[in-house]
């Protein structure tokens, strides 16, 4: 094991019974050309069937001196993701948390080594420092829409930008993103991820939208830098091996609901609060849609209404008195 003292990054990375993929994913941290860093493995409980393949990796990784493996006791449905990331991080001696999902990997082995240059030149503390990354189907084809904050892009070119292409960014000039961080992609400090408590253990589905607004809105200064550093592989929707494919999809609103909640209760920011609870309205309308399908009108009205309530639109008003009306029927 490295001396604490030479622990600058600590990148968290929690699996599941998917020991190919995750090898993909701590294969391309340990090619960072960097050496100040530690890796901390969780295995969130693995099934009796991935156990081999999780072993051969341990056997294989044994002289690493820079990774750490720990396991989880088994739960059926796993830990979840918050709970595996905030074990990780209770872990950590680094100074800054790192993370990265098993089924996905860094692509860039200068990511780290150009983080580290940015943040301990830059003139204060740094809290935050955010990347891109893109994002593939299972055929292999790159998604085309925009995610996360890789909109931000077009911003930048009048920017004034370290020698490493970084420059700090507020909250106004994140929020002009249509998404937000993905986890992969975020560097945090440790010191500020837990002063705001870590990742909330409440949330099973976008957990890192969660910890992105609670993230900005208490960091004082952060650094952005347009480069794409990670590959994601978007799940596939037939298999139901990981998160997003767990939850089903009326759940996952409901989670998100969540999340939008917690930002209009908890931001100091008002910008926060505004994107939150814009969000908040289009999952409601989502979830209106939802259960119009289905036909559920009496379910579907009661969310149409509380989207309306947060902004009205003639469109959507006429659409609530539409579901107001077939109930009369």
């Amino acid at each position: 094991m490295i001396d604490d003292g030479n622990v600058f990054f600590s990148v968290i990375i929690p699996t599941r019974n998917r020991p190919e993929l995750f090898k993909a994913a701590l294969s391309s941290v340990l090619c960072q050309q960097f050496d100040k860093l530690e890796i901390i493995v969780v295995n969130d409980g693995s099934t009796d069937a991935f156990l081999q393949g999780y072993n051969e990796i341990r056997t294989e990784f044994a002289d690493e001196e820079k990774v750490q493996f720990y396991d989880l006791i088994h739960r059926p449905n796993g830990h979840g993701q918050s709970y595996s990331m905030n074990y990780g991080v209770s872990k950590a001696r680094g100074k800054y948390i790192c993370f990265l999902d098993d089924d996905d990997y860094w692509v860039d082995s200068l990511h780290l080594s150009r983080a580290f240059k940015s943040i301990t030149e830059y003139s204060g503390n740094v809290d935050v420092y955010y990347t891109n990354q893109d994002a593939f189907y299972s055929d292999g084809t790159k998604q085309k829409n925009n995610v996360w904050i890789e909109d931000l892009k077009h911003c930048s070119t009048v920017q004034i930008k370290d020698n490493e292409g970084s420059f700090p960014v507020d909250i106004q000039f994140l929020l002009k993103s249509e998404g937000f961080a993905h986890l992969n992609c975020s560097i945090i400090s440790k010191n500020l991820y837990n002063s705001i408590g870590g990742m909330d253990e409440n949330i099973r589905y976008e957990c890192d939208r969660d910890i992105y607004i609670r993230t900005i809105d208490s960091a004082k200064s952060i650094l952005y830098n347009p480069e794409v550093i990670s590959r994601h592989n978007i799940p596939d929707k037939k298999k139901k091996d990981n998160m997003s494919t767990l939850v089903d999809f009326t759940e996952k609103l409901i989670y998100q609901l969540r999340v939008y909640d917690k930002g209009i209760a908890t931001s100091s920011s008002e910008a926060l609060v505004e994107y939150c609870s814009n969000g908040k309205m289009y999952i409601l309308k989502h979830l209106s849609e939802g259960f119009f399908k289905k036909k559920d009108i009496k379910r579907s009205l009661i969310f149409a209404k509380e989207a309306l309530g947060i902004k009205f639109s003639f469109r959507w008003f006429a659409f609530v008195l539409y579901l107001y009306f077939s109930l009369l029927r």
